[in-house]
């Protein structure tokens, strides 16, 4: 009798514990969004951002004209998606031990990511991939590009701009190392090489909220190293690796900012909303 309750116990748990075992990993948190931004699950679902949300393993974030969102990663990491550009968190691991992991697919667009502990202490495993490179670092401070064909902001093709630090742009003619204040491209034509350019692109610009993005990135960096122990103290005491992260602390002085953004979104998405409705009355 004891033996076919524990059968029981087991078929019924089996299930739950799948379910966890299969829920995404949270990769980070939003810490600012403005504009239209839109997110997709690994399961298809779309949902819209908002201020204090996770975002999971295989999120893609995408960006429309004037949107932006920033993200505050499990590692300490700190990400800009700029305007008209589409990423996919392929993989985002923050354990605190050497199979952290930080692999991001750039489709199109441009992004600014300042690194954290896993650019630190796991070099080889932070890559940032367009359909031409792969990008990686040496502990920094960085912008990647990948623009298509028709793109106004400039020749397309990827580009990295190192603003601290070090990376390099690898392809399949080869590997070119950047180091700060420099640029490296990789046009789409069969065989270019990457290059190091002569001057920065007038597209590298800084956006609406690039004030407020590095100040929050400093405040974060001086205290990487206590979040990473921090987290593995967390696992040392909840059974191991694979324990899904907390999300990254947020301050109670960003909330009233973060209210203003999101009722701003709201009143764009009601705009939008409301032009569609005009347009298709005006069509009957």
């Amino acid at each position: 009798m004891a033996r076919a309750l524990v059968l029981v116990l087991c078929a019924c748990l089996a299930p739950l514990a799948q379910a966890q075992h299969d829920a995404p990993r949270v990769a980070g948190a939003i810490e600012l969004t403005d504009g239209d931004v839109l997110l997709e699950g690994r399961d298809g679902k779309t949902r819209l951002p908002a201020s204090g949300e996770n975002v999971f393993e295989g999120d893609t974030v995408t960006t429309f004209p004037n949107g932006e969102i920033h993200l505050q990663m499990a590692d300490g990491a700190s990400l800009i998606v700029r305007e008209n550009s589409k990423i996919t968190i392929a993989e985002y691991v923050a354990d605190g031990g050497e199979k952290d992991r930080s692999l991001i697919d750039l489709a199109k667009g441009a992004l600014r990511s300042i690194t954290g502990w896993i650019g630190q202490h796991n070099r080889a495993n932070y890559k940032i991939r367009t359909p031409l490179v792969t990008i990686g670092v040496r502990g920094t401070d960085h912008e990647p590009s990948h623009l298509l064909e028709g793109d106004p902001r400039g020749e397309p093709g990827s580009y990295d701009k190192v603003n601290e630090g070090r990376t390099y742009m690898q392809g399949p003619q080869g590997t070119v190392e950047v180091p700060a204040n420099r640029v490296v491209f990789r046009g789409h034509a069969r065989g270019a090489r990457a290059r190091l350019l002569a001057t920065t692109p007038g597209f590298f610009r800084p956006g609406r909220f690039e004030r407020r993005f590095e100040g929050r990135a400093r405040e974060v960096r001086r205290t990487i190293q206590e979040r990473r122990e921090a987290r593995r103290e967390f696992l040392r005491q909840r059974g191991g690796p694979g324990t899904r992260p907390r999300p990254p602390e947020r301050s109670l002085k960003d909330r009233p900012q973060r209210q203003r953004l999101e009722q701003r979104r709201d009143r764009r998405v009601e705009q939008r909303r409301e032009r569609r409705r005009s347009a298709r009355d005006q069509r009957q």
